[in-house]
């Protein structure tokens, strides 16, 4: 008895530690290195991570990571082709249906798919990690960068940055940022082109619905002072409504000429409606902002006293901030520490954490679950845990430990009862391509639409166009809209050649065409007008 019992407590101590095993995770794709951009939890208590396939020389691929609470992976996604063509994906968000809306560029559609130029997608997949619809918006000439994506309670608006020829900056001087509102199924229903002729290198970063139903979007952008003859760097802030219109537009710290090189990458707001942002200010010292959406010099938290950076934050659910950056090393300026710190709403740093001493990759990016447990996803060039340059996942405490192994029973992906492809490949031969989107720009504020027959003898038609063009100077931003969904709020009138008003119809959400019966009109000549919110869009006679 005393044997045996001295041969299972040898056994029980020789176990490995499991919990001391679990986190980080290292996933290596047999391909090729990878590099991760975000992580979230899922509805089953999973984990998905987008990440990225990093070839010798660019980004050239997606890759899909679902795992169970512990990180195990259940299933993965090949996203594009590493072979055929680049592609860079940028970001994703879980919907609301538990499926992923990813925001990528892709020169799948170019002549020259390892070239200089790429267009803006935008993929939607459902919760079994299968393609519900993908939209290449094909505009050639111009590189385009599809750089974050948001749910809407009828659809999906996409924001991407257009590029001069070559990629990367300096920016397209003609509309350098882009929004374009999908509906559930995909479809597009509107684009808005944005350009402010004070800036320079706008870089639209984050889009976040906020709790009035509107969007708020941060980045950077360099803003040239006519009094000091020199451009300084600062952090822009926009509001917009539901269908693009500009309410707020403010280059912060606009007049206070101390403040250059500043940054603000992502955004969350408070319950209260406050806005805290993740960024850098000058001297170039990682910061968290708080604001007010309408402040135009708000409020920052330095979150360190040495050369550093901030870049992603999160709600901890006692209303904490979780916050990650790195820190460059003042000896080697090439290696840059990676840190996680929680902050109170004041900035004071309540628990910090290096997690790495040296990183390649975009910044880590974080984002919190149900039980208040971190997500912390990146790659890193010296890493301890395993090979270097690899999709890396931290899932940490509230207090920035190490999270433990959950042993608790779980049924995964039970929103697919027909089960879930281990691997799969999802390429940008199954998107669709939106021609028309390199026509838009070039149509007329009025559109001529079409009439047949013409000449009239009594019932005739007319066609609508697909898209109208709206284009003003909105709070100090010369905006374009191209609006296909239009026609709910239009009516189509009718004037004889004196002016006279004839008849109207208001027209039908998706109508193209329009019927009116000219038998009892008197011959001659006469005018259609087409009319968007008081606005003329469109005529014909």
């Amino acid at each position: 008895m005393k044997i045996i019992f001295l041969f299972v407590l040898l056994l029980i101590n020789s176990m490995p530690d499991i919990s001391a095993q679990v986190w980080p995770r290292v996933y290596i794709n047999q391909s090729d290195n990878t590099i991760p951009f975000c992580a979230y939890e899922t509805y089953d208590d999973g984990i998905v991570i987008l990440s990225c396939h990093f070839g010798e020389s660019a980004l050239t691929a997606g890759w899909v990571i679902k795992t169970d609470i512990n990180g195990e992976i259940l299933w993965e996604r090949s996203l594009g082709s590493r072979t055929d063509y680049y592609s860079w994906f940028n970001m994703m968000q879980v919907t609301r249906d538990s499926g992923l809306i990813v925001a990528l560029s892709t020169r799948y559609a170019d002549l020259y798919p390892f070239g200089i130029y790429a267009d803006a997608a935008f993929m939607k997949l459902n919760p079994c990690g299968e393609l519900d619809w993908c939209k290449i918006l094909n505009e050639p000439g111009i590189d385009n960068f599809g750089a974050d994506v948001v749910e809407t309670n009828d659809g999906y608006v996409g924001m991407y940055n257009n590029y001069h020829p070559g990629g990367g900056p300096p920016f397209s001087t003609d509309n350098p940022n882009t929004l374009v509102k999908f509906d559930k199924n995909g479809q597009i229903l509107w684009k808005l082109n944005y350009d402010d002729p004070l800036l320079r290198n706008e870089n639209w970063w984050d889009i976040l619905l906020l709790r009035d139903s509107t969007f708020l979007i941060t980045g950077f952008g360099e803003y040239y002072d006519t009094t000091l003859l020199r451009w300084f760097e600062k952090p822009l802030k926009i509001n917009i409504d539901m269908e693009g219109n500009i309410l707020d537009y403010s280059i912060l710290y606009k007049s206070i000429d101390s403040i250059d090189g500043a940054q603000d990458f992502f955004t969350i707001e408070s319950k209260n409606g406050h806005l805290y942002s993740a960024g850098v200010t000058e001297p170039l010292h990682k910061t968290l902002r708080k604001q007010s959406l309408y402040e135009a010099n708000p409020q920052f938290f330095p979150l360190s006293d040495s050369l550093s950076y901030a870049y992603s934050l999160s709600w901890m659910q006692d209303s904490t901030i979780v916050i990650a950056g790195t820190m460059e090393n003042p000896d080697f300026w090439f290696e840059h520490r990676v840190e996680v710190q929680i902050v109170d709403t004041m900035g004071t740093i309540l628990h910090s954490r290096r997690l790495l001493d040296d990183y390649t990759g975009p910044y880590y990016f974080v984002s919190t679950t149900r039980d208040n447990k971190i997500l912390a996803t990146g790659s890193a060039e010296h890493n301890p845990y395993g090979p270097m340059l690899n999709t890396m996942l931290f899932k940490l405490t509230s207090t920035l430990e190490d999270d433990i192994f959950d042993p608790t029973p779980r049924v995964y992906d039970y929103a697919c009862p027909g089960g879930v492809a281990l691997h799969d490949t999802i390429g940008m031969e199954e998107c669709d391509i939106v021609v028309s989107a390199e026509h838009l720009a070039t149509l007329p504020d009025i559109a001529v639409m079409e009439v047949y027959p013409n000449p009239v003898s009594d019932v005739f038609q007319v066609r609508l166009p697909e898209f109208i063009a709206i284009r003003n100077n909105n709070k100090g931003l010369n905006t374009a809209l191209y609006q296909s969904n239009y026609q709910q709020q239009s009516v189509l009138q009718v004037f004889d050649l004196s002016g006279r008003f004839v008849t109207e119809q208001k027209l039908t959400q998706g109508q193209m065409v329009v019927q009116f019966d000219a038998e009892r009109w008197v011959p001659g000549m006469y005018l259609l007008r087409l009319v968007y919110k008081d606005k003329t869009v469109g005529s014909a006679k």
